[in-house]
């Protein structure tokens, strides 16, 4: 840019440059006081005084910094966009399979409904999109150069920051110069949203660990990835996926201590920016390892379909039963919903092992309270009394009905299409960016 701009002449430039191309390391012997003292000794030193000297001319260590930051982040965010593009594509080839798979939805961890796993991780599927949406609107934000802030206050120098913006692949400029080095507010907006996706897979992590219970015993983690005890032969742990779960701390410690350090700064450029880089190198860390564990947990469990045969989850088409009493025996919701719990009470307190006493309860609560002797009542009400039934009869948008389900998956097939045609683009724009600039500088 400076060459462009006839502020330095082309050989000076030419050997800045060629100095610059040859530098892999930072001497050990230098003494200077940071890497960019170090870089500008080693270039003079190629280049000789009168165009070395010139390494830093329109330039500061904070522009400088608050660029090589974000461009190192804009890397970490692409490379995180396609974790979870994978991880969002084995997702929906999972939900495929398993949309006929039923498993007990539950609140406050008590059977409640019954769903499948496909409506399940249609639910952690669609919070991890919101997630890479998320990820897609920061990189706009994020992908803007400070180039050309220098200090602070800009420069007097005829220079044209546009040019080194496009050179280093930006999208534009962080206009105002003491908000380019001083803000660091991207940087914050990408823990946040770390923290928020590290909160979404913590909870799946937090659910799988339950699922796997012999108690529960709805999903299974294969042998290649369980631990067992060091003195109990019998265990089979699920310590990946508690890795996992602790490794989705780190976003959310990172995210804090970042706040605390940005909360009372004086506007501009301070040194406790230094301290908050750390966070986002680890952070991204973090959450790279865990997307790409989780990507191979998804694909690898086992799930199998409820045991219907177990009385203790009859009662759970309580919910089902009531709706069919208001809407096709004309009773009250109130009335049918306390009908439906005379009975769910009575069918707990004989602790039955036998689940068909379940819709005879119903049926004779109903009867008694209603009058209803129809043969009819107790037919349709022992065919929706399955928790097949329950499933299949939903009507509503996002319910587990596996026609539902396979609705919503081809609305976000074609979603997840057009992120990856959205992440190609942003891909090949940084890599015609380098091209051009290889072929100016060198």
């Amino acid at each position: 840019m400076l060459k462009r701009r006839g502020i330095i002449t082309q050989q000076d430039a030419r050997k800045i440059l060629k100095a610059l191309a040859q530098i892999r390391a930072i001497p050990r012997s230098s003494e200077a006081e940071d890497v960019h003292a170090a870089i500008e000794e080693a270039v003079t030193k190629r280049a000789g005084k009168s165009a070395g000297g010139n390494l830093q001319l329109a330039k500061s260590r904070n522009d400088q910094v608050a660029t090589a930051i974000r461009m190192r982040l804009r890397s970490e965010v692409l490379q995180l966009v396609d974790l979870l593009i994978d991880l969002l594509a084995t997702l929906q080839k999972t939900i495929r399979n398993h949309h006929q798979t039923f498993m007990m939805g539950r609140t406050h961890l008590q059977p409640a409904e019954p769903i499948t796993y496909g409506h399940y991780l249609m639910a952690f599927h669609d919070a991890i999109l919101r997630d890479l949406k998320r990820l897609e609107e920061f990189y706009a934000r994020l992908n803007l150069s400070p180039m050309g802030a220098c200090a602070l206050a800009g420069t007097s120098i005829s220079i044209d920051r546009g040019i080194v913006a496009g050179l280093l692949g930006f999208d534009g400029l962080v206009e105002n110069s003491l908000d380019a080095v001083g803000s660091r507010d991207f940087a914050l907006e990408f823990l946040a949203d770390m923290a928020q996706l590290a909160i979404n897979i913590s909870r799946l992590a937090e659910d799988f660990v339950f699922y796997m219970t012999p108690e529960v015993d709805q999903l299974q983690l294969p042998d290649d990835l369980s631990f067992t005890s060091s003195i109990m032969p019998q265990k089979k742990n699920p310590d990946v996926i508690e890795l996992i779960r602790a490794k989705c701390a780190v976003p959310a410690g990172a995210l804090s201590q970042t706040a605390t350090i940005l909360h009372s700064l004086p506007t501009s450029y301070n040194l406790d920016l230094q301290e908050i880089t750390p966070n986002l190198w680890a952070a991204s860390k973090a959450m790279q390892d865990v997307t790409m564990m989780l990507r191979t947990i998804i694909s690898s469990t086992k799930a199998r379909s409820v045991d219907f045969g177990r009385a203790d989850l009859a009662a759970t088409t309580a919910t089902e039963l009531a709706n069919v009493l208001a809407t096709e025996f004309g009773a009250p919701f109130r009335l049918a919903h306390q009908i439906v719990a005379s009975a769910a009470t009575e069918f707990s307190r004989r602790k039955t092992r036998e689940p068909d006493l379940w819709p005879e309860l119903v049926v004779q609560k109903v009867q008694a309270t209603l009058g209803s002797r129809s043969k009819n009542l107790a037919i349709r009400l022992t065919r929706a009394a399955t928790l097949e039934a329950v499933v299949a009869r939903k009507r509503s948008i996002g319910s587990p009905a596996p026609k539902e389900t396979l609705r919503l998956l081809r609305i976000r097939a074609r979603v997840l299409r057009q992120i990856i045609r959205r992440q190609r683009t942003r891909l090949e724009r940084l890599a015609l960016a380098r091209s051009r600039l290889r072929k100016e500088a060198l």
